[in-house]
């Protein structure tokens, strides 16, 4: 079941099974750390409660909270499990104790090598597949799929950007009030495990139907798609005909593209689910609310109140919160470097290594 040399073990059992191998494997060893990256997959989920019965400290790498140049590496589990406080005054507290954070330093990072590092996963996939013929990737699709939709939205992508330029060229001369909702990968964690919708469809009939019923008469919604959206799902012309059903067709925007700075600087308020965009949104003070289980949810910064009262009722986040958050975030959990370019790994192994003595010492 397990292949077993001087450099590490290899499992090649089913899933169910994993958590057996993890036990004997902790038991038999002398580990005093366990790092992942995620923590939501189901190579994942045994072990959480095997390392806290070990004693076993868990650390996880996950992409940057705050971006671009960081990622994240924080201590028992990120996002929705992460175990930081969600009592603004705590942050206010810890600030006095904090030097303010520096700017990271750039790492190179770009999407072609991004790619680059995907398409080898999907390969390994598909050559070690013999040897490990119980493993399933967490990818809710095959390769072929994703990058034969990834390659459609490329060759238009031009199109895309200047529709979203001409949108937002529009809003702004107009100077109508508009609504910001920035979605996210179906696939994401973030959607199936720490929220409460079914996927991102749902969170957009949810979106739409609470704006359609409570926002101002003349307000816009702008739904913007993710980067990385392979066009699998037709975002678009669900949330078009959702807006015919609503009676409110002319009243929303759905753009493939566009410059996220800019949209969240004019925006009246944003929804996420539990994006970092909502970081993003915090940082520009546009008012906010999550719909999901998010770090940043907290009293001061999103609104705590129902989505049908927010277009409404939203206010701005508290700048000195703000902050004080953000600088604990960046201190605590978050490494300059990146998971892609080789000046970002090799940052990146330099912050973990001094992260973690920090946290023996």
């Amino acid at each position: 079941m397990y292949g077993n040399d001087t450099e590490g073990w290899n499992y090649t059992g089913k899933s169910e099974d994993l958590g057996d191998w993890y036990r004997a494997l902790l038991g038999g060893q002398q580990f005093t750390d366990i790092m992942m990256f995620g923590d939501c997959r189901a190579i994942h989920t045994p072990m959480h409660p095997l390392a806290a019965e070990a004693g076993v400290d868990v650390h996880v790498f996950e992409e940057g909270y705050v971006r671009p140049h960081w990622l994240t590496l924080e201590s028992h589990g990120v996002n929705g499990r992460s175990l930081m406080s969600r009592d603004p005054g705590w942050y206010l507290e810890q600030r006095k104790l904090m030097p303010p954070s520096v700017p990271p330093k750039a790492t190179g990072y770009n999407l072609q090598e991004r790619a680059y590092h995907d398409i080898r996963y999907r390969v390994a996939n598909t050559l070690y597949s013999a040897r490990f013929p119980h493993y399933r990737s967490h990818r809710p699709r095959n390769g072929l799929s994703e990058y034969s939709g990834l390659a459609r939205r490329a060759m238009i992508q031009r199109r895309h950007h200047r529709n979203a330029e001409a949108v937002t060229r529009s809003l702004l001369d107009s100077q109508a009030a508009y609504y910001l909702f920035p979605l996210q990968l179906n696939s994401d964690s973030q959607i199936v495990v720490h929220s409460p919708f079914d996927g991102v469809r749902d969170a957009i009939a949810k979106v739409m139907r609470s704006f359609a019923s409570n926002a101002p008469g003349d307000a816009k919604l702008v739904i913007k798609n993710h980067p990385l959206d392979t066009g699998l799902f037709d975002y678009k012309r669900y949330s078009e005909s959702l807006a015919g059903e609503l009676g409110m067709r002319d009243r929303l925007h759905f753009i493939d593209a566009g410059h996220l700075p800019t949209l969240l600087e004019h925006a009246k308020s944003a929804v996420v689910v539990n994006s970092t965009v909502g970081l993003s949104a915090l940082h520009h003070r546009c008012p906010l609310i999550a719909l999901g289980t998010a770090i940043y949810d907290i009293a001061g910064l999103t609104w705590q109140g129902s989505i049908d009262d927010f277009w409404r009722l939203a206010e701005a986040p508290d700048v000195n919160l703000y902050e004080a958050f953000l600088d604990y975030v960046i201190h605590h959990t978050q490494i300059n470097g990146d998971f892609y370019t080789r000046t970002g790994i090799e940052m990146a192994v330099q912050g973990a290594v001094r992260r973690l003595e920090l946290a023996h010492d």
